[in-house]
């Protein structure tokens, strides 16, 4: 679980500073030292990472680099939205640790010249320390007992999903309360830190929730009353790495229930209540004129009085229809979150309906949605959260907007943006992506082959920006975007994700045809596939290994070049 955790934690980070527009309650002071600091460590690695999470998104870690001062010491400073939130440092790849931070201050030390010679490294001291100095002992105990245990250990995850829902649930608590005693064990020669014990509870109670819904989901039932109620901790401290996957886990439970909904009762899921829909019209229309408030109102207070009425608020959704549409497909689906659950989660799945959906709109709409949620929802921690990864999604509005009208695009590659090169062309597929690998001979090229829509593209090109930091410069990336069935993907949207997610290298777009053409040239044609070229211009692999696989694949790029 470690080493799983772990993976969501350090892998796709975002090196960006947090900026001062998001909404925050606290801040978190991390302040200490590098002891025996040599020269040549200073170089290989000049600051530290410390990265944070966000409940609403497991792949968006928000990071500052605290830069080190000659004589090792440093200092940073995080915003807080939870009471207490796991923090993750990460000392230039060379040692990493995890720590609970509160509003406050946490001071780290650590010997540079004991970096992988020593078990126990971090000494911490400020808020809740004894937590943080007990943490390790407590992994190491862990690992022995789950180690020693077959069964809830090693094996667990073999058998626990064919298992039956009362046996799965019995099994989850059992490997819980192994993890749990882990505590106990590790601090029997001192007292242990009730700090550390409620961490670590929270951690080991909702990695049994989050399994405990992937079994529903994999074995397609419903969860059982207590998994629901379980769903009142989701804005309670601490955030965790494991509180953030035990929420998507039960995202993606919820967005199963909800198309389940639309379809058994499709009259009910796209309409609105006309009160409601009066007051959207009303706030959110440009050039309403006084008469046609005082109606609206009329309307909002007592409902359709008459059929005309029903005309007249047409009419009016027809002149706004874009605005409207946003705020009508979202409140359709809050309503919908409504019916299936409780407060807590309900709340939960209206901000995280803007949070898993940033990808379908322009940063206009983003805001302009934002604006509209926050509004609806009364959760402090969630509505923070919200407009924490909004603000970091429009952050980079003027390069968005520069690459979305660029307009001098032509059949081989023309550099948009530093560093972003697009090209577009109607001729045949194989003939447009020779031409444009003729244009790269002599480099290795790493071909990405994603769509916007799909989850796996997505969550694979998060790891681009930190792939592309281990390589050479002159390995080139070749994103292929292919077509979408029945969704037409705007350039626009296309460029702004380019910019967002720091996709940087040579953009393709296939129409259907064109990809039917390079059916053979680019098997598989599928999304989330990759493959790599030699500087020949020949295939090295057309099966290579995926950006999450950084190490990996970094090492598979860097054999070709130099070959």
């Amino acid at each position: 679980m470690i080493t799983r955790m772990r993976f969501i934690i350090f892998t796709a980070l975002f090196l960006g500073f947090l900026h001062s527009a998001f909404a925050v309650t606290d801040s978190l002071i991390i302040k200490g030292r590098v002891n025996n600091l040599s020269g040549r460590l200073y170089r290989q690695a000049p600051f530290i990472t410390f990265s944070r999470n966000n409940v609403l998104q497991p792949q968006s870690e928000l990071s500052k680099q605290a830069d080190l001062q000659a004589d090792g010491t440093f200092r940073v400073s995080l915003p807080m939205l939870f009471p207490q939130e796991e923090i993750y440092m990460d000392y230039g790849g060379k040692a990493f640790t995890t720590f609970l931070g509160s509003p406050g201050t946490v001071e780290v030390t650590f010997d540079g010249d004991s970096i992988g010679k020593t078990k126990k490294l971090f000494y911490f001291a400020g808020a809740n320390a004894d937590a943080n100095n007990q943490y390790p002992l407590y992994l190491a105990a862990e690992n022995q007992r789950l180690n020693s245990s077959r069964t809830l250990g090693t094996d667990f995850f073999r058998t626990f999903w064919e298992k039956t829902p009362s046996d799965a649930r019995f099994i989850a608590e059992s490997r819980g309360e192994l993890r749990l005693g882990s505590v106990k064990a590790a601090t029997q020669s001192t007292v242990a830190s009730p700090v550390l014990y409620n961490w670590i509870k929270s951690v080991t109670d909702e990695e049994q929730l989050q399994i405990l819904y992937e079994h529903a989901l994999g074995n397609q039932y419903q969860v059982s009353k207590a998994l629901l109620d379980s769903l009142k901790r989701l804005d309670k401290a601490p955030l965790t790495g494991q509180r953030v996957i035990w929420a998507n886990r039960f995202g993606n439970y919820a967005d199963q229930l909800v198309e389940g909904k639309k379809f058994d009762n499709p009259s009910r899921t796209n309409s609105l209540p006309v009160k409601l829909m009066a007051a959207l019209i009303r706030d959110n229309s440009k050039n309403l004129s006084a008469e046609d408030r005082q109606h609206l109102n009329q309307i909002n207070a007592n409902g359709l009085a008459e059929k005309g009425e029903l005309d007249f608020m047409n009419k009016l959704f027809a002149r706004n229809e874009m605005t409207l549409n946003l705020l009508f497909n979202y409140e359709r689906e809050s309503r919908i979150y409504s019916d299936l659950f409780d407060s807590t989660a309900t709340e939960f799945l209206k901000v995280r309906y803007l949070a898993k959906n940033l990808y379908k709109y322009t940063y206009p709409q983003q805001l302009l949605l934002n604006s509209h949620i926050q509004s609806r929802t009364g959760t402090q921690q969630f509505k923070q959260s919200l407009d924490e990864i909004v603000q970091l999604e429009v952050k980079d509005s003027a390069d968005i907007r520069k690459l979305v009208d660029f307009k001098n695009v032509r059949t081989s590659p023309v550099e948009a943006l530093p560093g972003y090169y697009i090209a577009a062309s109607n001729d045949r597929g194989t003939s447009w992506l020779n031409g444009i690998l003729d244009g790269l001979k002599g480099k290795t090229v790493y071909v990405v082959k994603w769509n916007i829509e799909d989850t796996k593209s997505r969550e694979e090109l998060d790891f681009i920006p930190a792939l592309q930091a281990r390589l050479p410069q002159d390995i080139v990336f070749l994103f292929v975007h292919l077509s979408t069935e029945n969704y037409t993907v705007s350039d626009a949207l296309l460029r702004q994700y380019m910019v967002r997610h720091r996709l940087k290298g040579i953009h393709m777009s296939l129409n259907d045809n064109q990809a039917m053409d390079l059916l053979f040239r680019l098997n598989p044609l599928d999304y989330a596939t990759f493959s790599i070229i030699r500087p020949n211009g020949k295939f090295a692999s057309k099966s290579a290994p995926a950006p999450s696989e950084t190490e990996k694949t970094a090492k598979a790029l860097i054999e070709v070049s130099g070959q």
